[in-house]
């Protein structure tokens, strides 16, 4: 695909593509009766168009939005997507991905609105395109006539731009004598640009919501004009309406071809912010679920810990070494109770007449080891406090 801006003729589709300048043919057949094209047709005229296939990718979970990947005549990669609603009698929406740009044919959103048959949904309804045709037609315009670029916001479409660059650099003398391969061109972008769409998969909210330069906007809103033909036209009685009937000057401003670029500026701006808000709003449910399992989840965390703490502290207290002085106190006192328990058994067993000597004698000698063992051990710690 990106061997597009290399071909000098007229492109294959042109033949049924309108040009931007047919706006006004569009809504004079908008009441037209013929049959919608089935949505599945449109989808088929794209992504099994001759030139446009090898560099389309879906970039959402159903089949409403998708990516084209195409090269402008100064080089540049760039990525239209390309939105088809559920709704047949929808206009197709078009944007420029990943950048911010300027161009007469894109708003301050990078939305498409300079080719008149996606400008309303009665202009695509009457004009019988099929969807490959209209996207053809647009990436084909943005190849001849490339918008000014600011700013890549896609870190992937930044670094295919540099692989692109560098391998023209190289490959420069071979390009001028050798014309590249149309299909291999494009299966070799569409392998490289297999990054950009696997992050695309995702479609990036935030771009909707990216920050405009001043310079940008200089862009785009008209400058005042130094002077204005059409007030050093009118006679000194249509001044003097102008200045004391308001409806009059309001009629008279609204004629001015600024005017009207600047209600189209205010008009697109207020549509983005209507989107985001929608989508927004969306998404209002999802996060209000979550912050309640987030706090569920902190609660338990609260008492888990509260829990491990007093476990911890009770196993603290469980193994730490006893006190010396407590220690020496308990082996006394457990010395004296086996001396009690061995001079006890001796007596019951002499006023038993016990006849079983070697018995006796191992059970008495091991009492009095016991307790012999337990007074070594006070007396050894005693010593050491």
């Amino acid at each position: 695909m990106f061997s597009w801006s290399k071909q000098s003729s007229t492109p294959a589709a042109s033949s049924s593509v309108p040009s931007s300048s047919s706006a006004a043919g569009y809504r004079r057949n908008s009441a037209s009766t013929a049959s919608l094209i089935p949505r599945n047709v449109h989808l088929s005229s794209y992504l099994n168009h001759p030139v446009l296939k090898p560099s389309t990718r879906k970039v959402s979970a159903d089949d409403t939005t998708y990516d084209t990947v195409f090269q402008t005549t100064n080089g540049f990669a760039l990525i239209v997507r390309v939105y088809v609603p559920a709704d047949n009698t929808k206009a197709p929406q078009m944007t420029l991905h990943g950048v911010i740009a300027s161009h007469n044919w894109l708003d301050i959103r990078m939305r498409v609105i300079g080719y008149a048959p996606i400008l309303s949904d009665q202009s695509w309804r009457s004009s019988k395109l099929k969807l490959g045709d209209a996207v053809y037609a647009v990436i084909h315009h943005f190849q001849l006539h490339p918008p000014s670029i600011s700013q890549v916001v896609d870190e992937n479409l930044s670094r295919l731009q540099q692989t692109l660059s560098g391998a023209s650099n190289n490959n420069n003398a071979t390009n001028r004598s050798n014309p590249p391969n149309t299909t291999s061109s494009s299966n070799n972008m569409h392998n490289k640009s297999n990054g950009v769409n696997v992050q695309a998969q995702v479609i990036d909210k935030k771009e909707a919501a990216c920050k405009v330069d001043e310079e940008e906007l200089s862009s785009l809103i008209p400058r005042v004009p130094s002077n204005f033909p059409e007030i050093e036209e009118l006679s000194l009685s249509e001044l003097n309406d102008l200045v004391n009937n308001k409806a009059t000057l309001d009629k008279f401003i609204n004629k001015i071809s600024v005017v009207d670029a600047l209600k189209e500026l205010k008009e697109s701006i207020e549509m983005s912010n209507v989107d985001t808000a929608t989508a927004n709003l969306a998404l209002e449910e999802k996060v209000e679920s979550i912050c309640m399992e987030v706090e569920t989840l902190k609660q338990d965390l609260k008492s888990n810990v509260e829990k491990y703490r007093e476990l911890d502290a009770r196993r603290a207290a469980m193994t730490r070494p006893p006190e010396i002085h407590e220690a020496v106190r308990e082996l006394t006192s457990a010395k004296k109770k086996a001396l009690n328990e061995s001079d006890e058994f001796a007596d019951d067993w002499v006023e038993s007449g016990g006849s079983d000597v070697s018995a006796f004698v191992k059970k008495f000698m091991d009492t009095r080891v016991l307790h012999h063992t337990r007074a070594a051990k006070a007396e050894r710690l005693k010593m050491s406090m």
